[in-house]
């Protein structure tokens, strides 16, 4: 048997179907690999970009829905803010200059003993209606009922205009300026 092994002793076909084999087991590894490769550039991508289809938002955001974004982000930042008493809550969604800001800061000297703690206040807005004023093409004001909520409390609602400004220096974010009380929608 180990003389079979010996290419000397084999004849040409023998050494042609020898020669095929070998040849066919390369281009199956080549393949193997070309497949790994593949597979490997799909996982990467999936993991950087994830699934398609997998993510329910717009892959567009309107102007509008930007504002209300913004706006929503604020109301949940007051939230923590009511439970923490802590400036810094709301500091990257209000506008330190603002009045809102600057009531949220007196009211913050004024309370006595520990902040509250979690769970924060829950801030939500139904009924939005985004208005721009005339006077300011850099402001914005969402008109709505903001119902305010935290487990074992009364709810409360507010019928608020949640004026909004525009902070260029922060890609183009809206930052709350301040809330009016309204008679309602």
């Amino acid at each position: 048997m180990s003389d079979r092994l010996d290419h000397g002793h084999l004849d040409d076909s023998e050494r042609e179907w020898l020669r095929a084999s070998r040849r066919s087991a390369a281009r199956k590894s080549w393949l193997l690999i070309g497949v790994l490769v593949v597979a490997a550039i799909v996982l990467a991508w999936l993991t950087v970009d994830g699934l398609p289809g997998g993510d329910d938002a717009p892959a567009t955001t309107t102007p509008e829905q930007r504002i209300i974004a913004d706006g929503e982000q604020a109301l949940a930042d007051w939230g923590e803010f009511a439970v923490s008493n802590n400036l810094s809550d709301v500091k990257e969604s209000f506008w330190a200059n603002g009045p809102q800001y600057k009531q949220l800061a007196k009211e913050a000297k004024e309370r006595k003993g520990d902040p509250i703690g979690p769970p924060p206040y829950k801030m939500t807005m139904s009924g939005v209606k985004v208005i721009a004023p005339s006077n300011r093409a850099d402001q914005r004001v969402l008109r709505g009922q903001v119902q305010m909520t935290r487990p074992g409390e009364e709810p409360q609602s507010f019928n608020w205009d949640v004026w909004l400004q525009l902070d260029e220096a922060s890609d183009g974010r809206w930052r709350l300026w301040t809330v009016r009380e309204t008679a309602g929608t």
